[in-house]
């Protein structure tokens, strides 16, 4: 493969959502010097998509512990008791950072935070911005930090130096002899072709939902990172847990290509409830926080009930708001929904679930660590053992900005001093690029959207994994190391439901690990406790 062009730095972040951007923020001003890779600009992320809010304790009268135990529960048994610690200890620090670098909450009449519930919380906690446009705060508020320190000279000692490559796509995490990671190859849309060497490769390239052809992310959020991060030697744990957000619009008119639009938790939290054609409601009876059960209940309860009547959709009942809740608190949602054909102020919102968080991904720990020298995952590309087997709400934003700035922590003062001992190390080999071109993504998307979505059986992940394997090995590894996991799991826990085996199993509270075999395209499922 010809290489157009090389760069060299000590740390190279990959991806522009709140865990890329708030490691860069903490890395620069720790003083150290890395370069940012992103695939499209700068904003261009699920962050920036996010409507719900941020987790944490603000109220003297909610507790750190009763966010741990709710985290907890919603995880269905297999989250990590440390990295959710870290999480609910570290969360108000992260926001009151947020604030320090600009970014600003919603506020009540009296001048505080505003705080609201979402479902599966047993606390007002979360944390909005613009009423339903929290994540698009943090992305712009994150995004013109470094758009500040892009190569800029400072004049005050003790920050690093940035360069970022807008429109510059991840090929593959590079390693040396010795399996430790020493850079990536990348493609830039300019310069084509290019090798970036490293001491320390982050990615931060979020989730997989474009595997899926209804979904929340953006059409750059494709599993991409998981993939390089496969290659390169590295864990994926718990890849069958696809977190389905209940609450997806249908559009009355469907355009090709048009964003995937989510009604968010909030909007239940305030009192909208999810009915079918004739009004009966759906989650009467099904859990008692009804319709703020958490996502992963709500989802089933929703793809069961369709499948019982033949239905392709259902509707979500937030006529009760009237005008002015709906243009105040859900401004975003409002103007989404009405301007694909729908009044909700009027009527019933159409909706499905759809493929929305990645509750699997890299292992890695809070810090970032993976199993790969070298090697770190932040943000929802990892897995951290935070989200269990179902993400609470809104937890997911928090993680990434705490273990932005964890990673960061632990390079400045841990890794590198160590790491700078020795150069940079050359990679054993550089692979020729993996590309998913349009027409096999679309296949897919096909397939993940018949047989691996909500609700799965032995015969459906059986038909998934033949179809996969009949397109490119390489094309195909996230969507075949999901179904592998999908299919050794024997029992229906969290986001992952399994018709066949429709009950939670006690022996089967523990990881599920994969790596790639030694032949570079099998896959080898293994057991790791809790």
């Amino acid at each position: 493969m010809d290489v157009n062009w090389t760069m060299t730095t000590p740390v190279l972040v990959v991806g522009s959502g709140a865990a890329g951007l708030s490691a860069v923020i903490n890395l620069v001003f720790a003083g150290v010097d890395c370069v940012l890779v992103t695939k499209s600009d700068l904003t261009a992320s699920s962050t920036d998509w996010a409507q719900g809010g941020l987790a944490a304790v603000w109220d003297r009268r909610d507790t750190p512990a009763a966010h741990y135990e709710d985290t907890i529960v919603a995880g269905a048994g297999l989250c990590s008791q440390t990295a959710v610690r870290t999480l609910v200890q570290e969360a108000p620090r992260a926001l009151q950072w947020m604030m320090r670098i600009g970014a600003r909450f919603d506020r009540n009449a009296a001048g505080e935070i505003d705080l609201h519930l979402e479902g599966g919380h047993s606390a007002r906690r979360i944390l909005h911005s613009n009423g339903d446009a929290s994540g698009h705060e943090i992305e712009i508020t994150l995004a013109k930090n470094v758009a500040a320190m892009d190569g800029a000279t400072w004049d005050t000692g003790g920050q690093g130096e940035l360069k970022v490559l807008e429109d510059c796509e991840l090929c593959d995490v590079l390693v040396d002899e010795k399996g430790r990671a020493c850079g990536a190859t990348v493609r830039d849309s300019r310069r084509g072709f290019g090798v970036v060497s490293a001491f320390a490769v982050i990615l931060a390239t979020g989730g997989i939902g474009q595997l899926w052809n209804a979904t929340t992310n953006p059409e750059v959020v494709n599993g991409a990172g998981l993939a390089a991060a496969l290659r390169a030697g590295a864990i994926g744990r718990d890849l069958e847990f696809m977190q389905f957000h209940p609450t997806i619009f249908v559009p009355p008119v469907k355009v090709k290509g048009d964003r995937g639009v989510l009604v968010s938790e909030a909007v239940r939290g305030e009192g909208a409830v999810l009915v079918d054609g004739q009004g009966n409601r759906i989650m009467r009876g099904v859990h008692p926080q009804e319709d703020l059960a958490p996502r992963d209940i709500v989802s089933a309860a929703e793809q069961e009930y369709m499948v019982a009547h033949g239905l392709d959709h259902l509707y979500l009942d937030a006529t009760s708001f009237g005008t002015q809740k709906w243009k105040e608190m859900f401004p975003t949602i409002y103007e989404l929904v009405s301007s694909r054909g729908v009044d909700p102020i009027t009527e019933p919102i159409p909706v499905r679930p759809g493929a929305h968080y990645y509750c699997g991904g890299i292992a890695a720990t809070m810090s970032g660590q993976t199993n790969v020298a070298g090697l770190y995952a932040i943000g929802e590309v990892a897995c951290t053992g935070v989200q269990g087997a179902n993400r609470l709400a809104s937890n997911s934003l928090t993680e990434a900005l705490v273990m932005g700035s964890l990673v960061a922590q632990q390079l400045a003062e841990v890794d590198l001093p160590q790491l700078r001992r020795c150069p940079v190390a050359k990679p054993a080999a550089i692979p020729q690029p993996v590309e998913i071109a349009p027409p096999i993504l679309e296949q897919i998307q096909e397939i993940m959207s018949r047989d691996v979505y909500v609700l799965r059986d032995r015969a459906g992940l059986q038909r998934a994994q033949r179809e996969l394997e009949k397109l490119s090995p390489h094309a195909t590894l996230v969507a075949r190391a999901l179904v592998a996991s999908a299919w050794a799991r024997e029992e229906s826990r969290g986001t992952h439901r399994r018709t066949d085996f429709p009950h939670r199993r006690e022996e089967w509270r523990r990881h599920l690990d994969v790596q790639l075999g030694p032949d570079g395209t099998s896959l080898e499922v293994s057991v790791t406790p809790v």
